[in-house]
């Protein structure tokens, strides 16, 4: 795993509230990843990684290899 995904997990983890959350975590696995705290994810993204996501990129969010290839896009 390298520092971007342990840093993507490390916000995962908090936002959703799950410590045992893993790199196939995604929106039907895990009961906390509602729309309120997909929101969250997004915003702590965009703090965590200094950039601005497009509401489209946001809504393709929908599990971590998802999350990590948007991000690796932008960076």
């Amino acid at each position: 795993m390298n520092a971007l995904e342990e840093k993507v997990l490390e916000i995962m983890r908090e936002t959703f509230g799950v410590e045992a959350l893993t790199t196939d975590a995604s929106q039907k696995n895990c009961e906390s990843w509602d729309s309120l705290r997909h929101l969250a994810l997004a915003s702590e993204l965009e703090d965590a990684f200094d950039l601005e996501l497009e509401p489209e990129e946001i809504a393709e969010m929908t599990d971590f290899s998802r999350v990590i290839a948007m991000l690796e896009s932008k960076l």
